[in-house]
């Protein structure tokens, strides 16, 4: 088995994969297989046996081994997918975990670009595990055996064998590999991805803007390049199978015709010679799949890897108490310069058009984004509530929780009689943000941002979508002492359209 790629190999140990947990895998695996190896090769020996008419008892032990393999092939094929998955599945919860506070602390992207890191990216490496390394392996250790067997009944069988092995081992995924046009499909799905993702998010926006069809017919032709791509990739599997069919049958015939040409033992033990080849395969059958999926997981891991590694700006130094300031300070977005100060338990509104950046400066305050030009500071405990933030579809006081995971009950009835919302805490949110209308989930977000133990609140567009009224109501509340929720003193940065309450 070739060695384990670098780029792999680092996210692997990034992610704690354990080498003792994946020997584990194929030691279960192999077992499996050798089980199956075993029983295909003890049925042979009892057809040529039974040709013999012995007497029933005389091969009770072989009928009794039969069932014990049969049981065990089962047993140890559930332990195999249990200790396989359980390693994939950890490691994919730990890379996730990095990947996240990377997307989070690094340069902005898309969202939909965001996902694809997140999901498709982190999955092709975990998945590395599963369909490439531990196949790779166990085929390793099953050849071994198969070659050994034949080679104590007959060696020139044994080479016949182990050359149709190699032909299935290293020519067809070379094959596979070599005709492989992946990278097309890859790049074909994340944007599909992406491109999805943009017309879902913003649906009500880019339809008021006249410019949905647009956008949905560029995700249609999206799909179509997809789905195109990945049947190119598939067409190079079609060689290799054929050649994987071939060596196979090549094997079969050609072990059994020298077996039965240099063979001189018991006749007995032809049979289990002839069935050897048959069961030595179903190890090699995955192996042109293998190939292919390390060179997707490999490009991955690249990808990652640049995400993980590359170091963000800090967006400001900490303050040493809960105080934003900012100094000469650029934004990525927006031509404003900004300069301001604020004190612990003051109240600051950012007023402008869309457009002029404010959006941009909360991420950056709140230390999601890098500085252009100039410098800010922002109290550690500083949190930015977008206006976009997702509604979960499950209870008002679970969407509270995500911020402060042990909210108690009238801290939360608190923030929600103080922004005018009108459900309870028990009550189900079934589509999540559909079930509320846009002025009900701007006040749940206002109300989360409440609830949270930030000491530096960033709220952007609290009153997008309300009533002048319920607007006016949320901004007062907002600017003036003591705050509803868990703290009561704390300063708060509100980002607002020009001409809002």
């Amino acid at each position: 088995m070739r060695i384990l790629p670098g780029a792999i190999a680092s996210l692997l140990r990034a992610a704690e994969v354990k080498a003792s947990s994946v020997a584990a895998a194929v030691a279960a695996a192999s077992v499996t297989l050798i089980a199956a190896l075993t029983l295909t090769v003890l049925s042979g020996w009892l057809i040529t046996r039974a040709w013999q008419m012995p007497p029933v008892l005389t091969s009770s032990v072989a009928i009794t081994a039969v069932r014990a393999l049969g049981i065990s092939r089962a047993v140890f094929r559930y332990l195999d997918r249990l200790l396989t998955h359980r390693i994939a599945l950890r490691a994919l919860s730990n890379l996730r975990v990095l990947v996240y506070d990377a997307l989070a602390a690094g340069a902005s992207l898309p969202r939909g670009r965001g996902h694809v890191y997140l999901v498709e990216e982190t999955e092709r490496v975990t998945d590395y595990l599963v369909r490439s390394l531990i196949p790779r392996a166990v085929a390793w250790v099953v050849s071994v055996i198969a070659v050994g067997i034949t080679a104590i009944l007959s060696p020139l069988s044994a080479a016949v064998l182990a050359a149709a092995l190699a032909v299935t081992g290293f020519a067809v995924p070379r094959l596979a590999l070599r005709s492989y046009r992946r990278e097309a499909s890859v790049e074909a799905a994340s944007q599909l991805t992406v491109d999805i993702d943009q017309v879902l998010g913003h649906r009500v926006e880019y339809a008021a803007a006249g410019v949905a069809p647009a956008l949905i017919a560029r995700a249609s032709r999206s799909s179509a390049a997809a789905t195109r791509a990945a049947l190119e990739a598939q067409r190079s599997s079609v060689a290799a199978e054929a050649l994987q069919t071939w060596a196979v049958s090549a094997a079969a015939v050609g072990v059994a015709a020298v077996g039965a040409w240099t063979y001189n033992g018991d006749p007995t033990w032809l049979g289990m010679l002839v069935m050897v080849p048959l069961a030595a395969f179903e190890s090699h059958a995955p192996l042109a799949a293998a190939a292919q999926h390390e060179s997707d997981a490999v490009r991955s891991a690249h990808r990652l890897r640049a995400l993980l590694g590359s170091a963000p700006r800090p967006a400001g130094a900490p303050a040493p108490s809960a105080t934003v300031s900012a100094r000469g300070l650029r934004c990525d977005h927006g031509d404003v310069e900004w300069n301001f100060s604020l004190a612990p338990g003051e109240r600051l509104v950012i007023r402008g058009p869309s457009g002029c950046g404010k959006t941009t400066l909360l991420e950056t305050l709140a230390g999601l984004r890098a500085p252009a030009a100039g410098s800010c500071t922002a109290a550690p405990n500083t949190r930015f509530f977008a206006e976009d933030a997702w509604v979960f579809a499950t209870s008002v006081r679970e969407n509270l929780r995500v911020c402060s995971p042990m909210l108690e009950d009238d801290v939360a009835n608190a923030a929600l009689k103080a922004v005018g919302f009108p459900f309870p805490l028990d009550f189900h949110l079934a589509a999540g943000a559909d079930s509320l209308s846009a002025g009900q989930r701007r006040k749940l977000l206002v109300a989360r941002a409440l609830c949270s133990e930030a000491d530096v609140l960033l709220i952007d567009e609290p009153t997008a979508h309300l009533t002048p009224d319920d607007a006016g109501k949320i901004l007062r509340m907002l600017l003036t002492a003591p705050l509803p929720g868990a703290k009561a003193h704390r300063s708060v940065i509100v980002a607002a359209h020009v001409g809002e309450p």
